[in-house]
């Protein structure tokens, strides 16, 4: 049988982080003192920049690592169910064979009874495996689309006092090459969404008792 299984996708989300866009400062307008120093002109307005790391994010934020450990436990639990499969189904095999070579076997009806069942939970494992695989990948999309839908309401909440011009990501080498120190949010926005995470949960508990 087939012993591949389809395990986690990376939860890629590098669009997931938006900015929220702030009006304009009147011209002669000059920033407040609590404004964040990360800042760049253009065009005589001070653009108001952060960036955050994705793999810092992947690493620390609870909700993604929750869900991440969830999806990762359930494939374990099929790819148990399917190992246990193969195996009923290769100790099938093995049976019939050594009642073929003993001449166990009275008739042709049979060997091509024992062959069928065989055969049987051998497609049966195979389209379990198969099975298995779409359910995975659609929790994994699943996942993404919860992830991102959380992250950006999230950070709409973030903002509103920030008020940052612009939020963007890092992932690596992909995307921003290079930030300053002075740019970099990505500690402050985990704690805000671990903060809001936990949050959350508490308010649930409470809502179930």
């Amino acid at each position: 049988m087939n012993k591949k299984f389809i395990l986690l996708l990376p939860l890629l989300i590098a669009s997931l982080l938006l900015g929220s866009c702030q009006k304009k400062q009147s011209d002669g307008q000059t920033a407040t003192a609590d404004a964040p120093s990360a800042t760049a002109s253009t065009g005589g307005h001070a653009l108001k920049i952060g960036v955050v790391s994705l793999d810092s994010l992947y690493k620390n934020y609870e909700y993604y690592t929750q869900a991440n450990k969830q999806i990762e436990a359930q494939i374990k639990r099929n790819q148990q169910t399917l190992a246990n499969k193969a195996q009923k189904a290769q100790q099938a095999y093995a049976s019939y064979m050594e009642k073929a070579q003993k001449g166990l076997f009275t008739t042709q009806a049979q060997v091509d009874a024992e062959e069928k069942r065989i055969t049987a939970m051998q497609q049966e494992g195979a389209q379990l495996e198969q099975r298995y695989a779409e359910e995975a990948m659609k929790a994994q999309a699943d996942a993404q689309k919860a992830l991102h839908d959380e992250v950006v309401a999230q950070l709409k909440a973030f903002n509103e006092d920030k008020k940052y011009d612009l939020i963007l990501t890092s992932a690596g080498l992909e995307g921003v090459m290079y930030a300053g120190e002075s740019f970099d949010i990505t500690q402050e926005v985990i704690d805000f969404l671990n903060a809001a995470h936990k949050a959350k949960a508490e308010d649930a508990k409470k809502s179930k008792k």
